[in-house]
């Protein structure tokens, strides 16, 4: 399957950046959804639920044999999902929560191609155990101050070097950053197309991260009626 039309159906640098690190080319457009969880759900099911709804959104905009990539990274801790700050004293708070303990990231990854007169969809979720470092209050109000936490799950950022957040993770350092590559890699796989075939390689090159995580890859498939 060559020069497929692949989209992303996000335009969050961060994932532009590293979707670009294994494929050759593609579009960003903006996914403009209702991200509100809904009444009691839980964080996994809710993260695969903005993932699925963003590839969905877009996918009018795919060709035949064309991708749409929908993905959505959530943190929470003990099933308290924390979504992106509405303020400084919003981020304040979740980094105050977050500090020195562990918490869960979760990121869900759609892919959509239209074949046939249907969407079929391959889908993903990669969980990383993250445990933050002790922050003083100043090292938290300094973060908060330079701007950073603002637009991203939970406050934080884990390739923020300065701040360094993160004393150690269990899983997916790429999931965190907010797109598991090995996993997008394998979802690429299953509909024929090749990624950059040395993924690892490609992650540690963008990353400076080297990943030991070997991961388990649970994909559903789902076919949709073509609109």
């Amino acid at each position: 399957m060559e020069n497929v039309k692949i989209i992303l159906a996000s335009e969050s640098p961060r994932r532009q950046q590293m979707l670009s690190w294994i494929v050759p080319e593609f579009e960003s457009h903006p996914a403009d959804i209702d991200e509100t969880p809904l009444p009691g759900e839980l964080p996994v099911p809710y993260c695969q639920r903005m993932a699925l709804t963003k590839a969905l959104h877009c996918a009018s905009l795919a060709e035949e044999n064309g991708f749409v990539i929908g993905s959505d990274t959530t943190v929470y801790i003990n099933h308290q999902i924390l979504g992106k700050p509405h303020n400084e004293e919003h981020a304040e708070e979740m980094l105050k929560l977050l500090n020195n303990k562990d918490h869960l990231v979760c990121t869900a990854v759609a892919l959509a191609c239209r074949q046939k007169g249907k969407l079929r969809i391959q889908q993903t979720v990669c969980e990383t155990i993250v445990h933050f470092r002790e922050m003083s209050r100043e090292d938290i109000l300094d973060y908060v101050a330079s701007g950073d936490p603002m637009g991203k799950a939970g406050a934080y950022a884990i390739q923020n070097h300065e701040f360094h957040p993160v004393e150690s993770i269990h899983g997916c350092y790429a999931s965190v950053m907010g797109f598991p590559l090995c996993h997008v890699g394998n979802l690429f796989h299953r509909f024929g197309y090749e990624t950059y075939p040395q993924i690892r390689s490609a992650c540690f090159a963008g990353t400076k991260y080297q990943c030991n995580y070997i991961p388990s890859i649970n994909i559903n498939t789902l076919d949709v009626p073509d609109a």
